[in-house]
């Protein structure tokens, strides 16, 4: 029993128990099941990262489903979209059988035959044979089956290698094959103009995501704590444990960017606990500095060497020796 009491008080005395204890108690106070914030995938809902521009998402489903088209969802990093596009394509075939998606990393795919073969094998049919077999393959499924449609997501379209983009050049004069193609504006339409202007010309829409007002901050953090709770809707307006200038300096510091809220809201949240605050104040908004992962490496110091000669010269120039 002793020896157990003395492995107690050690870790406490590193501050691991007494921690831990103290972030217990802060979730339970808030009736938190886990940490709202985490950037965890994939989501039950875009909403937890994108609480906004629900017009544009209806608008950009709606086309989706009337298929023949070629769209972009754009945005600088940390906005969003392949968040948005992992959702959709999770959730549009449960909605209607008739849809069928597939999401595509761009780096994932090396070659034309390679994302043919994705596509293939999401259709459920038999990969093989060279590029103008499995062109055929493809071709013969959209003739069979006239009624579905596929939806070809693919996350950071301006990674892929050239050849693959100019064969999705081709692919998209097929009816009932829809691209959702995302990326950053500039890189994507930079890419499109020098490498596949036609693709660009086949554009019915560009979703174009913006960043958070203070409203949408707001509204973020408010589905992200009800999240943790359990629910699916805020309690009320109350944004407890942040306080207004707390919710400020994180619109602010952020600059409305998704990402960045949730990273000074998880931060604030552990600098709360460390502290022991019942509140979240606005002096703990990004003020904990991030842990290197980099263990620091004491190095040897490096042996003096003596240099007497040029020692004994300015010496003897400020007096220190005899002449």
């Amino acid at each position: 029993m002793q020896a157990v009491k003395g492995e107690r008080a050690g870790l406490e005395g590193f501050g691991m128990d007494s921690f831990e204890r103290r972030k217990a108690s802060f979730f339970r106070r808030w009736g938190w099941k886990f940490l709202p914030f985490a950037q965890t995938d994939p989501l039950p809902h875009p909403r937890l990262m994108v609480p906004h521009q629900k017009e544009e998402v209806v608008k950009l489903v709606d086309l989706i489903r009337e298929g023949d088209l070629v769209t972009f969802v754009v945005s600088e990093l940390g906005m969003g979209k392949t968040t948005l596009c992992k959702y959709l394509s999770e959730v549009l075939p449960l909605q209607d059988p008739q849809l069928l998606t597939v999401f595509v990393p761009a780096q994932s795919v090396q070659s034309p035959e390679q994302m043919l073969r994705i596509l293939l094998n999401r259709l459920e049919i038999e990969a093989g044979g060279d590029l103008t077999e499995e062109f055929e393959k493809f071709y013969r499924w959209h003739q069979a089956y006239p009624a579905s449609k596929l939806v070809v997501f693919v996350d950071e379209f301006p990674e892929l290698d050239v050849r693959v983009a100019e064969m999705i050049r081709a692919l998209a004069d097929l009816r009932n094959i829809t691209w959702v193609l995302n990326g950053r504006k500039d890189q994507i339409l930079g890419y499109l103009r020098e490498h596949v202007p036609s693709l660009l010309s086949r554009k019915r829409y560009m979703l174009e995501m913006r960043p958070l007002s203070l409203e949408e901050v707001r509204e973020l953090l408010l589905l992200r704590m009800a999240w943790a709770r359990g629910e699916t809707s805020p309690r009320g307006d109350s944004l407890l444990p942040f306080t207004p200038s707390s919710l400020r300096r994180i619109h602010r510091l952020s600059g409305g960017v998704p990402r960045e809220v949730l990273r000074l809201a998880s931060e604030a949240v552990y600098s709360a606990i460390e502290k022991n605050a019942t509140k979240i104040e606005a002096s703990l908004v990004g003020g904990r500095k991030r842990r290197s992962s980099r263990k620091k490496v004491k190095r040897r110091p490096r042996p003096r060497r003596r240099r007497v000669g040029k020692r004994r010269k300015k010496a003897r120039r400020f007096g220190f020796f005899g002449r």
